[in-house]
């Protein structure tokens, strides 16, 4: 039965995809505390996602909104805006997904983390799923508090699980940062979110609860490696603007992490999600690459020659051993 009160929290879903959107309703329907108010944002999808919001609207407090032009698959970060401008004043959002999962004790967990820990961020647990909903990966257990220092430290390092699904941050934080980062295809504007966001009071995890963050193989992050020319850019933005936004850490260290920690591990991001995420750069992006290390990093043309040699070899190497093992 729904809550006749006020909610505190407003569920935020971006909404384009059909296939799994019933199931991200369903576990939220399925949540042991019902104080939220879920606003589905429809990107002018071409599928009938209207049908499906109402078929939860005895199970849920949901509204549903159609915007009427599409911007999601090339401005991910404005669609992320416009939905959260549809909210009203509750003092929560989740910015959750029209394909993820949540257990169902996450927001029973996130307001008896809230009141025992005030902050302005907390975020789930993640672990990976498939389009079948079998578990691909293992979870990212993060400590259960860290600096936004730290924190960015070690998600650089890949030592954290973060996306934007499994965050809750409160308005107030929201409005006072300017909400959130922009990059091109949204590429790492999770993460920098998430380093904004936690700036001030650092981050608190929910350890009870869990996200299934689901690789289908039709988002934005399942894809990029086939449009990488196009997004790649996206993280680029982003490896820059974490280099400017720490840079109050040159004159000072906070929470043993200084500015020559982060610039080590922004590097190692860099060239990790391009081998991995993007599969490689593609020779016509070579120029590029090495302008982006003298200009960002500072690195010598000598020096950015030698890390995008390395760069190549080591993509070409696990291109081989793909194959490889495909055949």
């Amino acid at each position: 039965m729904k809550p006749s009160s006020p909610s505190d929290l407003a569920v935020v879903i971006p909404a384009y995809k059909e296939r799994f959107f019933a199931e991200a309703l369903t576990c939220l329907s399925q949540q042991t505390n019902q104080n939220f108010t879920v606003y589905v944002g429809d990107d002018a999808s071409p599928q009938n996602l209207c049908s499906i919001a109402q078929s939860f609207s005895q199970k849920l407090r949901l509204h549903y909104h159609r915007f009427p032009e599409n911007i999601g698959s090339k401005n991910l970060v404005h669609q992320w805006k416009r939905c959260v401008d549809l909210t009203r004043n509750e003092r929560w959002i989740w910015l959750f997904s029209d394909d993820d999962l949540a257990s169902p004790n996450c927001v029973e967990s996130f307001y008896r983390y809230s009141a025992a820990h005030p902050a302005d961020v907390y975020r789930f647990n993640t672990h990976v799923i498939d389009e079948f909903g079998k578990q691909k990966s293992g979870s990212l257990r993060s400590p259960d508090f860290e600096s936004s220092e730290e924190m960015a430290y070690h998600l650089l390092y890949w030592q954290r699980g973060n996306s934007m699904p499994d965050h809750v941050f409160s308005r107030e934080v929201y409005n006072r940062t300017g909400g959130f980062v922009y990059t091109p295809y949204a590429q790492g504007a999770d993460w920098a979110t998430s380093i904004l966001f936690s700036k001030d009071k650092g981050m608190y995890v929910v350890q009870d609860g869990l996200i299934s963050w689901r690789q289908s193989g039709i988002n934005i992050s399942s894809t990029a490696s086939a449009h990488r020319r196009e997004v790649m850019g996206g993280h680029y933005c982003f490896i820059e603007w974490v280099l400017a936004h720490f840079s109050y850490l040159r004159t000072a260290p906070r929470h043993g992490i200084s500015f020559d920690k982060i610039h080590e591990a922004a590097f190692y991001n860099l060239h990790a999600v391009i081998a991995q995420h993007y599969k490689g750069l593609s020779p016509s992006q070579y120029t590029e690459h090495i302008d982006f290390l003298r200009r960002v990093f500072g690195f010598s043309r000598a020096r950015s020659v030698r890390e995008l040699a390395r760069l190549v070899l080591k993509t070409s190497v696990a291109a081989i051993k793909a194959e490889r093992k495909a055949a």
